[in-house]
């Protein structure tokens, strides 16, 4: 392709007063400009209509990575989305829930922890011994001192592919330490500062010979050679008299067996901690559940916190809590959840034992004694995978925990439960929606033949008040009711109050309430409070539109796997993670523009989670969530959903308004739609809407997966051609639109894209791309239609950043895609390439699907940690760093976007670029400045479009069809910047 030799600029000459402007969007699109008449009309990057060949495609992608450089100002591809100190610190800034002022309230935050197996205490002792069995070494203060000078070596597996060690060390001043792995590596004590404790970990790729030493966080081998790899099955300590050493962690990576079958590469190593020491004795567990017993060899935790990982196989995580009581009434214990299932005992007895995650509330009044210490205690399950799919890591020992937990003293009168939801909103108010559910537990009269009525008379009384991100002293709304509530009859009082100019929750402003309503007597006697928060904010779909208080919007976002770093974690904090973790995921969203989490966490074939600290955080932050609820399926029989949990999962977490709607199945396998699909989605259903009308309701996210007997947006037409008369919960109350159209992803050509969304029938193993009812669903006035996940494409990541970790240039199962996007694979020396295919593809997709309407649209997936860290179709990769399509959906997100209007990737002569402006949220007026460059920068046209109007909600402004007057062959960027009219009047 030849050079750019000269070019034309060109001027709209205006004379339109100065206004002052404000760059709102900024944009570029990458093509090829040619007078060949071949590339005249839309051109596909590989396809029926491709101009390029694939040599050509390959340097299309380099000259996209090289500008995307300086664009996305990320010139290595090595920048942090999120550091972990700014995740702590929004973290340490989100607002606690608050808590009831007559019911006494205990927060059981601290627990004494223990993970422990059956027999794992003589086993300790016997450990222990072996090192006190070394000459001039013993174990003292739970590390292992050197009396003497001394070398020690130790038997270790042969090390043959990656391995892991890692340990503590203390040097004495003046003294002296070496740490050698066979010969192959060697520690040496210059490089560790003494008089200090200090963190050593060693990285070994022998595959490469070589290897990464790192020394209190901070690199200092950076994968050099190593000295051999003749001899590694030894470790060697040679220190002088005074070092100390602990923490030792040695794990040894083993690669799989990789064929031409793409599933051979779902566990592409395994893992094997062979040395975990910690020169800890572990506590005999007997009578660990009585108030003698001595816990103090246990750890104290802040709950939630999740034990397991495959180092800690097999193990129960006992928990210990002592507490004293005063006189009380009624005693209730509450758990978020016990996961995977477990045990509860107080004061030596168990009270409780259930084999599932439900929400635990129980009386526990008999069995505490006042004004004394009382002990609780938990025994948390073990938790294996028992079915694994290609997404989860090698490590099948999920995390297990408790969610948090608390001790409620409270009277036999009581409020049981509190749900509030906006039912409307018009200019200048909102109507809420109050849901109390009352209960009478309390025998007032003894008689031998009951003649009195057992009922109890008061009132309750609502307060609402403003309470995130400024609280308020005085009630925006309050109101009471009187109560009449039956002897053991659950009571429900539904009322509706009106708040006069509500601050409404959005995503952009998330706007909170705090509820408290409290029970009294006839007298005013206050006898239980019950206090919740929630936001002011209606979920609709008038006019087949996606609307947050009436307003058009777009759930635009990614899905989570949840597998977080390090990767001796990836198992361990898949369902539990520290609060800090939970607002990195949010912020990697709310820095790439995106609003929507969907909720894909699992760890097997079902799993989700329903964690209501992401909740609350989201809440605050202003993130939507596609929530799963901890019984989704993932694939596989449908008929694994826990229908009995599903409604108690919604009625936790049901008053936060970042719940946007329920999503109980992916893609499931269903025997027809009439057969099977049908009848389980009723019973889903069945589950939710009667808890919560407020909400959407997604049975599955892949509707295309449901069978031949699917039915059109009304539910009068299915895919066979029968005309359907009854009703279904298909046309049910809050029952949404959705699928899973990738258009760019699993090795698409590109006339999928351009052809969208009436591609021809794709015949891969999925069936994703089938036109089926897609555009009936799109087009539909009655329903939202959202793209829940989408795109897919390969992204390798960038290889320097995993030099001698075990994911080290190893690619997933996508490893065929390339051959079908762009024509070949791409090398592991290509990754810039792969990593501009897939922004480049996924920024086309998203722009397209933003003008035909789509409601929304979720990447697959948002971090790596998949496929045991192997996995390439995440935007940010394993370890945090963020790849081009992060920041080209960063792009594609915007609120407000120009650009082509088309998926034209070469002009040709008689080309012309259809140009348009996209909105979302407010009425604006924009100007538009397009700027035609070289990839080298070097301008050679600009246009400027002047005060375009840009009408509210999701809409778009059709600019002009531009031709572009270039005459030099070769790449052009077409950058777009919009800048809003300020005081345009």
């Amino acid at each position: 392709m030849s050079t750019l030799k000269r070019a034309i600029v060109f001027f709209l000459i205006t004379n339109s007063p100065v206004l002052a402007q404000t760059p709102i969007s900024k944009s570029f699109e990458l093509r090829y400009f040619t007078s060949d008449s071949k590339a005249s009309g839309e051109t596909d990057f590989k396809g029926e209509t491709e101009y390029f060949n694939t040599a050509q495609r390959v340097e299309y992608l380099a000259a996209y990575e090289k500008y995307a450089q300086q664009f996305f100002n990320n010139p290595n591809w090595n920048k942090l989305v999120i550091t972990d100190d700014e995740a702590k610190q929004i973290a340490s800034e989100i607002k606690p829930q608050p808590s009831p002022k007559v019911r006494n309230r205990i927060q059981l935050q601290s627990w004494q922890c223990l993970g422990y197996k059956v027999g794992q205490h003589e086993e300790r002792l016997a450990e222990i011994d072996k090192w006190n069995s070394n000459e001039n070494v013993s174990v003292i203060y739970e590390n292992l001192l050197f009396e003497k000078n001394t070398e020690l070596s130790i038997a270790i597996p042969k090390q043959q592919w990656r391995s892991l060690f890692k340990l503590s060390v203390f040097v004495p001043k003046n003294g002296a330490f070496t740490w050698t792995l066979g010969d192959a590596v060697q520690v040496n004590q210059q490089d560790i500062p003494q008089n200090k404790w200090v963190a050593i970990s060693i990285d070994l790729d022998l595959e490469n010979a070589k290897y990464n030493l790192t020394i209190d966080g901070r690199k200092i081998v950076d994968f050099k050679p190593t000295s051999s790899t003749h001899r590694l099955n030894t470790l060697t300590f040679k220190g002088s008299k005074g070092v100390r050493l602990d923490n030792i962690h040695c794990v040894q990576y083993t690669k799989g067996k990789f064929t031409k079958h793409k599933n051979s590469r779902d566990i592409p190593y395994t893992i094997n901690t062979f040395l975990l020491e910690d020169f800890r004795l572990k506590p005999e567990i007997k009578g660990w559940q009585t108030l003698s017993y001595d816990d103090s060899l246990w750890e104290t935790r802040e709950i939630p916190y999740p034990h397991g990982g495959e180092r800690f196989k097999d193990e129960s995580l006992y928990m210990r809590k002592i507490v004293s009581v005063a006189d009380f009434k009624v005693a209730e214990l509450s758990l978020e959840t016990i996961d995977p299932g477990g045990e509860i005992w107080i004061n030596g007895e168990v009270v409780h034992v259930q084999q599932n995650r439900h929400p635990v509330k129980i009386d526990i009044s008999k069995y505490l004694k006042p004004n004394q210490d009382n002990i609780l205690g938990v025994r948390v399950y073990p938790n294996r995978v028992k079915h694994t799919n290609r997404h989860t890591p090698a490590d099948e020992y999920t995390g297990a925990f408790t969610g948090r937990s608390w001790l409620d003293f409270r009277n036999d009168r009581y409020i049981d439960d509190l749900f509030i939801y906006t039912s409307s909103i018009d200019d200048t108010k909102a109507t809420v929606r109050l849901t109390a559910e009352l209960r009478n537990d309390d025998w007032q009269f003894v008689e031998r033949e009951v003649k009195k009525m057992q009922e109890f008379n008061g009132q309750l009384k609502l307060k609402i008040f403003k309470w995130f991100p400024k609280e308020e002293e005085m009630p925006v709304a309050q109101q009471t009711y009187p109560v009449n509530v039956r002897l053991y009859h659950n009571f429900k009082l539904e009322k509706d109050i009106e708040i006069n100019n509500p601050d409404l929750w959005t995503f952009r402003h998330p706007n909170l309430y705090k509820v408290v309503c409290t029970l009294e007597d006839e007298l005013g006697n206050k006898l239980d409070d019950y206090v919740t928060t929630t936001g002011i904010r209606t979920i609709s779909q008038e006019g087949g539109t996606f609307r947050i208080n009436g307003l058009p919007e777009m759930m635009n976002g990614a899905l989570l796997f949840g597998y977080k770093y390090p990767l001796e974690d990836i198992s361990r904090t898949v369902r539990c993670a520290e609060e800090y973790w939970l607002v990195k995921e949010m912020e990697m969203i709310k820095r790439m523009n995106a609003n929507t989490i969907r909720m894909s966490v699992h760890h097997g074939m079902n799993g989700g989670i329903n964690d209501p600290r992401i909740a609350e955080i989201g809440d605050q932050l202003g993130i939507m969530f596609q929530w799963t609820t901890s019984t989704w399926i993932r694939t596989g029989t449908p008929w694994a959903l826990d229908f009995v949990g599903l409604p108690k999962y919604v009625r936790q977490v049901r008053n936060h308004p970042s719940i946007i709607m329920w999503q109980v199945g992916n893609h499931p396998k269903f025997k027809g739609y009439e057969n099977e699909a049908l009848g389980w989605m009723t019973q889903v259903y069945d589950g939710i809407y009667p808890n919560d009308p407020s909400r959407f309701i997604v049975p599955v996210g892949a509707s295309n997966r449901l069978g031949d007997g699917l039915p059109n947006d009304s539910g009068t037409l299915n895919l066979r051609g029968d005309t359907l008369t009854d009703k279904t919960v298909w046309s049910a109350p809050m029952i949404c639109r959705g699928n899973f159209d990738h258009t760019t992803s699993y090795g698409a050509d590109w006339q999928v894209l351009r052809q969208y969304p009436f591609p021809k029938k794709y015949d891969g193993d999925m069936g994703w791309r089938e036109i089926g009812f897609r555009t009936d669903y799109l087009n539909s006035k009655e329903r939202a239609y959202f793209d829940y996940e989408s795109e897919e494409s390969v992204g390798q990541p960038n290889w320097e950043l995993r030099k001698g970790k075990p994911s080290y240039r190893i690619k997933s199962y996508e490893l065929t895609y390339d051959e079908g996007s762009i024509g070949r694979q791409l090398s592991v020396d290509e990754w810039r390439a792969s990593q501009a295919w897939q922004g480049f593809s996924a920024y086309e997709a998203y722009r397209k699907k933003r003008w035909l309407d789509y409601d929304g649209q979720a990447w697959c997936t948002l971090h790596g940690g998949g496929n045991t860290a192997t996995y390439q179709k995440p935007l940010i990769d394993y370890f945090g760093y963020s790849k081009i399509a992060w920041h080209s959906v960063k792009m594609a997100f915007q609120s407000v976007l120009a650009g082509s209007k088309n998926v034209d990737i070469v002009y040709g002569k008689d080309d012309k670029i259809p140009i348009v402006v996209m909105n979302g949220g407010d009425e604006k007026k924009v100007n538009l400045q397009l700027t035609i460059k070289t990839p080298q920068g070097k301008v050679v046209a600009e246009r400027e479009f002047l005060s375009i109007t840009l009408k509210a909600g999701r809409t778009f402004a059709d600019v002009v069809d531009l031709k572009p007057e270039l005459n030099s062959e070769g790449y052009y960027i077409f950058e777009y910047e919009v800048q809003k009219i300020e005081n345009p009047e």
